[in-house]
């Protein structure tokens, strides 16, 4: 029995043995997966960890890239900005080879002014530039620069006008206002002949290259100069006051084939001789010839008063005067035009062919001054044209007014001063298709079907040429802007009007043009004159 009760005790104990071992063996293996488990936990807390720092900076250096880029943005538009802020800013430049331009204050000292005004910048021929004044003629010094002109830029200039402002040439082109002149020595015997059929006629002795002027008898005269020229002298002139005077009329040219010439009537500049004209001493220049040392109108006794107190134009003291006396100053001032717009349309063709060396006509534009004289029985002569007259008001201040309102009035003619581009779409703004429709009746019936119908159908929109479509444009654009100046040519016309009488030895372009300047003034009186 004990024996059995010892073999159940052991046999107890070698199970709770075995129960506590296996306890210990479960304790252990839960500890140890505890573990595993949080081991496997901060895995996974590790990795989360890296994932959010990854994204994190894959989220900033996407917002970095995105400033970055609006950054780049925003200064390529700055640049953009700038860029066409400097290709359209308005910049000119001066030359001349033998005076000093450059000077602000100096010979071209209200050009730069105005220009100024009008918002213009100084620049140089080395920037972008979009005007060259220059004082002398350009076109074989500056050839290079001026071959290959953008549409944008204008040059104060045609070529081919020196047949116009050449003394020698305008002094001997045949005209009825044009006194009498001979090339030395080429035209000798000619002159010899005509100075014995007129033996009361005295003549001048001009030289082409200079101001000189010398007035002496037939005998006096060295015909075998080359350098010089003769032209019969105006020996009784109208006098104001006892002075002998000129006129300088401002005329521009805007274009060739077709011609447009304008006329400042804004006011005009009398120069009077500071001597008295008589007694007549030819050798005292002061009484006959026009210099730097002019008498001016306010110092003219009869002038000075409606010129200085009651405020009236040069131009209008005169007229003053001149009625006064008995003349007829709107015929007189009806030939001052005639006689300018011939020499136009007599020397045109020489323009047209030197723009053959040029890629468009567009880009040139020229004033000059027209002097002219007066016989006692108020006759009309002209005497020269100067390419680039004076315009500085350094010798007589108070010209300043006239100077600088002839180139504003000018730059705003010619398109200088208007900042919208003409030659792109922005210029539809001024003109456009519809401002040059003319002829409605015409272009809807005899023309509808056949452009060679007449010359009317040729303004016609299906049958206008591009050449004359751009040239009529702006034609529009010079009558919008032409302020203070005048046509004139093509010339002045009545509504209605078929007389082409003022026209019959026209070219073709010049006879259309004026058809379309008619057609215009049919609708519009303005359009006349």
């Amino acid at each position: 029995m004990d024996e059995i009760k010892k073999k159940e005790e052991q046999y107890r104990e070698d199970n709770k043995q075995l129960l506590d071992r296996n306890e210990n063996i479960s304790e252990k293996n839960i500890e140890k997966e505890n573990v595993t488990n949080v081991y496997k936990y901060k895995g996974i807390l590790t990795r989360n960890d890296t994932n959010t720092n990854i994204f994190l900076v894959i989220c900033i250096i996407g917002l970095s890239s995105a400033i970055l880029l609006e950054i780049i943005k925003v200064q390529n538009r700055k640049e953009n900005i700038y860029k066409d802020y400097e290709t359209n800013k308005r910049r000119y430049w001066v030359y001349s080879a033998y005076n000093d331009v450059e000077n602000k204050n100096g010979l071209l000292k209200h050009v730069h002014l105005v220009l100024e005004r009008i918002g213009y910048e100084k620049a140089t021929n080395k920037t972008p530039w979009t005007l060259l004044w220059s004082h002398d003629y350009p076109f074989r010094v500056l050839y290079p620069n001026l071959h290959r002109l953008k549409t944008n830029q204008k040059v104060n200039h045609f070529p081919g006008t020196g047949f116009i402002t050449n003394k020698v040439d305008l002094a001997t082109s045949p005209s009825k206002f044009i006194p009498k002149a001979f090339k030395i020595p080429k035209n000798t015997k000619e002159f010899l002949r005509y100075a014995s059929e007129n033996r009361n006629a005295v003549f001048l002795e001009k030289h082409n290259q200079h101001r000189g002027v010398y007035l002496k008898n037939v005998t006096a005269i060295d015909l075998s100069s080359g350098e010089s020229f003769v032209q019969e002298y105006v020996q009784k002139p109208f006098l104001v006051d006892g002075h002998k005077f000129d006129i300088g009329v401002y005329v521009v040219l805007t274009s060739v084939d077709p011609l447009r010439v304008y006329w400042y009537k804004g006011d005009v500049l009398f120069r009077y001789c500071p001597a008295k004209y008589y007694p007549f001493d030819p050798k005292n220049l002061d009484k006959y010839v026009i210099g730097d040392d002019y008498l001016p109108t306010w110092e003219v006794p009869s002038l000075a008063h409606p010129y200085t107190a009651l405020g009236f134009s040069m131009k209008e003291a005169f007229d003053h005067y001149a009625t006064s006396k008995g003349k007829n100053v709107t015929r007189m001032w009806e030939e001052v035009q005639e006689a300018i717009t011939e020499v136009f349309l007599k020397k045109e063709h020489y323009i047209i062919e030197a723009l053959k060396n040029y890629p468009s006509k567009e880009n040139f534009f020229e004033m000059m001054r027209f002097d002219l004289v007066l016989d006692e029985d108020f006759k009309v002569y002209l005497l020269e044209a100067n390419m680039s007259p004076n315009l500085s008001s350094a010798h007589y201040p108070p010209n300043q007014l006239l100077y600088e309102q002839v180139l504003y009035n000018l730059f705003n003619l010619v398109g200088v001063a208007n900042s919208v581009n003409n030659n792109n779409a922005a210029g539809n703004m001024i003109s456009s298709q519809k401002n040059i429709a003319v002829y409605s009746h015409e272009c809807s019936t005899i023309c509808k079907d056949n452009c060679d119908s007449s010359d009317i159908c040729k303004l016609c929109k299906p049958c206008l040429e591009p050449k004359l479509k751009t040239s009529l444009l702006n034609a529009h654009r010079e009558y919008l802007h032409k302020g203070d100046f005048k046509r004139l040519f093509p010339p002045r016309m009545m509504p209605n009007s078929n007389n082409l009488e003022q026209i019959k030895s026209a070219n073709q372009m010049n006879k259309l043009q004026y058809l379309w300047f008619q057609g215009k003034c049919n609708n519009d009186i303005t359009w006349c004159l």
